[in-house]
């Protein structure tokens, strides 16, 4: 079950999500080199004692020195084979645009390296406690930050939709459901390893780094959610001396809304299923949006508006309208 791309519009440009892929393929062409094309068993070793997280390398040099944490940067950003290196960056790819569009570039970069952190520490956790040769074995790749921003992806676009292809006795597209496809993966991972599916993959790596990404993806939730004032607008009195009687027993939706507010700017994302996008009309004045959605023949099926606590332009940075759920972005003043 492979994610090829998510229905997930975003308003910048992901630069630090495309310098992390570029960086970790320019890392694995260094690894490539250097190892003969993984054919020097020697140097493979080699280079990944000397740059892979080693767990007793770790508790040797203690966790004050900065040697300890250097090992944990470069292993962020190494892999074991080109399969383990196109599987990552393809998840990164999929889900990390939009993490890096809510939580903006800077922040992104630094929460990213610390999911990865988080994660090395989860799997050091893990070794300690099984012990023996587990604490001798480098551990290596992006899963554990990349984990991290499915974590987050998780709690901040439950509804988005990912085209998935699927394996079964045919090879097929689907479109799933984000909340859907990332508890499956996870279930998976616990799955694993609670029954030791895959002795060389690092199961507690990823589920510590999921697990702290969907902390980040609540507090983010939590914190900078807008509160919105909800109310229908129903047709005026005067209004409806003039309606024909079967138009005034029309019933006006109230709308069901949700936001989150930035820095620069305010998201909303509103429920209003059964109308098609050219029929919903918006109109913005100082904190206030105003929504509706309104038939060709003249009906109002949903009205309502949000009333921010902060000011913002009169014209959207951008609307989006997919599966009954408008999403509607825009720049504060």
């Amino acid at each position: 079950m492979f994610p090829l791309y998510d229905e997930n519009p975003r308003a910048t440009r992901p630069y630090v999500n495309y310098v992390l892929i570029a960086v970790n393929f320019g890392v694995f062409m260094w690894e490539v080199i250097a190892t003969g094309f993984f054919t020097n068993e020697e140097a493979v070793v080699r280079i990944f004692i000397d740059h892979g997280f080693v767990p007793v390398k770790f508790l040797e040099s203690g966790p004050l020195r900065i040697e300890a944490y250097s090992s944990i940067l470069s292993s962020i950003f190494m892999h074991g084979g080109i399969i383990h290196l196109l599987g990552n960056m393809l998840f990164l790819w999929v889900f990390g645009d939009n993490i890096e569009d809510r939580f903006g570039h800077g922040k992104y970069l630094g929460i990213y390296l610390f999911w990865g952190f988080f994660a090395s520490m989860a799997h050091l956790v893990w070794v300690m406690s099984v012990g023996g040769n587990q604490l001798l074995i480098p551990a290596v790749g992006a899963s554990g930050a990349i984990s991290g921003v499915l974590g987050a992806y998780l709690l901040m676009f439950p509804r988005a939709k990912v085209i998935t292809l699927l394996f079964f006795f045919f090879i097929t597209t689907t479109r799933i459901p984000a909340f859907a496809y990332l508890i499956i993966w996870f279930i998976f991972q616990l799955f694993s390893a609670s029954f030791g599916a895959g002795g060389d993959v690092a199961y507690l790596a990823h589920i510590g780094g999921f697990a702290i990404g969907a902390v980040f993806g609540a507090l983010y939730r939590s914190l900078i959610k807008v509160r919105l004032k909800l109310a229908s607008v129903p047709t005026k009195r005067s209004e409806q001396k003039t309606l024909e009687p079967r138009r005034m027993e029309q019933v006006v939706r109230p709308l069901r809304m949700e936001g989150i507010t930035a820095d620069k700017y305010v998201e909303i994302l509103v429920e209003m299923p059964g109308v098609s996008e050219r029929s919903i009309v918006i109109n913005v004045s100082d904190n206030i949006v105003f929504i509706d959605a309104v038939t060709e023949d003249g009906y109002k099926k949903y009205g309502g508006k949000a009333i921010l606590r902060v000011k913002v332009k009169k014209e959207p940075e951008f609307t989006h309208y997919l599966n009954g759920v408008l999403r509607i972005r825009l720049s504060r003043v």
